[in-house]
């Protein structure tokens, strides 16, 4: 039974066929496959898609921070020369 798919989705899989050497239908059939088993693969992390986004999203920020003193040193913003918490 024939799958209807848009002008454009046509388009893309007719240059992907041409670019393969291969016909329309292996390279959606490939594509397809190839989804599906990305999308039932265990996450390694054990993080839905929406979590491992919200995590990627917070470390994106803090590496856009800037460091908090010039030595690479996290405890010298927190702790004095002799140990004391500032």
């Amino acid at each position: 039974m024939p799958i209807p798919v848009s002008a454009e989705t046509e388009v893309l899989a007719r240059r992907l066929a041409t670019i393969r050497g291969q016909s329309v239908d292996e390279v959606v059939r490939t594509a397809v496959r190839d989804a599906l088993a990305r999308a039932e693969r265990p996450s390694t992390s054990g993080l839905t898609p929406e979590q491992q986004a919200k995590v990627e999203r917070m470390l994106a920020r803090m590496k856009a921070l800037p460091p908090l003193d010039d030595d690479g040193d996290p405890d010298a913003a927190l702790y004095d020369d002799h140990g004391l918490p500032r």
